[in-house]
């Protein structure tokens, strides 16, 4: 087998590989950010029920600060007051319907996200099937081409021993654990 296939095979079996190893790291993030996503519709569906509950003027609740403590809250006006992050470290006070605004606001942009990280991921995939299609193809050629060049064990034998029954014979060529096709890692 020449060493030019053999390189190029290699060269598709890292590319598969680095593929995969991106993907996973996609996958990762993506879950990162579903976590997120999953965070602001939790939020939105308790300023929701705030919104509702101050509309019917019975708008109160706790608020859990750990260790079995709970704070009351009881709004001030008819709708009550939230600390908002709007970034960077900088907090302000917005109503419950202009929490509401933000955090769905910011889900929407998750969501967007999480739909370009999916898109890439599909890409992804493809590129890995088609490299990993052109690697088995390659591979299947090869173990093709090879086996012809290969003289046949049983008629090279008696010629051997006839010959030269005294001289140590070459060690035997690499046997495979598992059948002769080629892997990735060849």
């Amino acid at each position: 087998m020449s060493t030019e296939p053999r390189a190029e095979l290699q060269r598709l079996a890292r590319t598969v590989e680095r593929s995969r190893q991106r993907l996973e790291e996609l996958d990762r993030r993506k879950q990162g950010v579903l976590e997120v996503v999953e965070d602001h519709r939790r939020t939105a569906a308790v300023l929701t029920s705030l919104i509702e509950s101050a509309d019917t003027g019975t708008a109160s609740g706790h608020v859990g600060i750990g260790a079995g403590v709970s704070l009351p809250l009881a709004p001030s006006d008819a709708e009550g007051r939230s600390i908002v992050d709007l970034g960077s470290g900088v907090y302000g006070e917005r109503t419950w319907t202009g929490a509401l605004e933000v955090t769905l606001q910011r889900q929407k942009d998750l969501e967007s996200i999480v739909a370009e990280l999916e898109a890439r991921m599909t890409e992804l995939e493809e590129d890995v099937a088609q490299n990993a299609i052109a690697f088995n193809t390659m591979a299947e050629k090869i173990e093709a081409d090879a086996k012809p060049e290969a003289p046949p064990a049983e008629a090279k034998e008696p010629e051997a021993e006839a010959e030269a029954p005294s001289q140590q014979r070459s060690p035997a060529p690499r046997r495979r654990r598992f059948g002769s096709e080629l892997t990735l890692d060849d």
